[in-house]
């Protein structure tokens, strides 16, 4: 009995990329002797994503559409789709291109060969030099302070086996972020480099501040030293400052005034941390799901 393959895409507003990427990876999955399905799930688009879908699905019974109730965003996207379909083996993949679906097979004949989950590795692409520096500062902080494993310039662009996938649905918390969650089951992981290329159809969706608060959910999803941090400064500031008191021969006036500026400032560097977590602890408590199905216009 062959194995299954579910392709998982997330759509939002991309009407566009649709028809050529199943055009694209088509070929790709007929060639892995798989039985497949690719499984697109459409975050509320308000353009005709949802209607390019449908059109692919009247030619090819093996295309899935799973529709959100409203937009809930990129990684609920992906969680949606590994969770909603029973496969052996699961891919995560965009639908403008850049990231490359021949790439699919590569990764296919690294799980032939043992890999539990195969990632590409994104090499330098046509962008804005601030962007490409503001990147590699997000990953490379992001695997300094991690509280687990992170592995370098790893997205969502992935395969993985089935007991990955499962081992990452039992994390309950209503902050996914996939790629933290791959590197956490651990398992034999492989990298496969690849060049992403320039985006060739529609437009991308992420603005500065999307990119930023991206970042902070990627710190904030796999480290808790800023909370440490806070206990770090505390202690720094309790230990300087009868030094700095005795050093400087401070009056009790002017060692009254810099223990308040410094009071204040500490306020100020350490209490948005404190709330920033304090806020994601009060969700995960309520537990809310990440996202809800609009079950009209999905089709499994």
């Amino acid at each position: 009995m062959k194995r299954t393959l579910s392709v998982v895409v997330p759509i939002y507003n991309d009407e566009d990329c649709v028809v050529p990427f199943y055009e694209r990876a088509l070929p790709v999955l007929e060639s892995l002797g798989l039985d497949w399905q690719i499984v697109f799930v459409n975050d509320a688009s308000k353009d005709a994503s949802l209607e390019r879908i449908k059109e692919v699905r009247r030619r090819d019974a093996r295309v899935k559409v799973i529709t959100f109730s409203r937009n809930f965003g990129y990684h609920a996207a992906h969680l949606a789709g590994i969770a909603s379909v029973e496969s052996d083996l699961y891919a995560m993949i965009h639908p403008d291109l850049e990231d490359p679906p021949e790439l699919l097979a590569e990764f296919f004949r690294e799980i032939e060969k043992g890999a539990q989950t195969v990632y590409g590795i994104r090499s330098k692409r046509e962008e804005p030099g601030w962007i490409v520096f503001c990147r590699g500062m997000f990953y490379r902080i992001n695997k300094l302070i991690a509280d687990t494993p992170i592995i370098l310039w790893m997205a969502e662009f992935s395969m993985m086996t089935r007991h990955v996938r499962d081992a990452m649905l039992r994390n309950r918390t209503t902050f996914p972020f996939l790629r933290a969650e791959m590197s956490y089951v651990g398992l034999r992981m492989v990298g496969v480099p690849y060049l992403r290329v320039k985006r060739p159809l529609g437009s991308s969706h992420y603005s500065l501040w999307r990119m930023v608060q991206f970042a902070i959910g990627g710190f904030l999803a796999s480290s808790t030293f800023p909370l440490r941090f806070c206990l770090y400064l505390s202690l720094l500031m309790a230990a300087a400052y009868p030094l700095l008191w005795a050093a400087f021969g401070w009056s009790l006036a002017v060692a009254a005034q810099v223990a308040t500026i410094g009071t204040f400032l500490f306020v100020i560097a350490t209490v948005p941390m404190l709330a920033l977590y304090l806020a994601r602890t009060y969700k995960n408590t309520t537990a809310r799901p990440v996202y809800h199905v609009d079950p009209l216009s999905t089709w499994l």
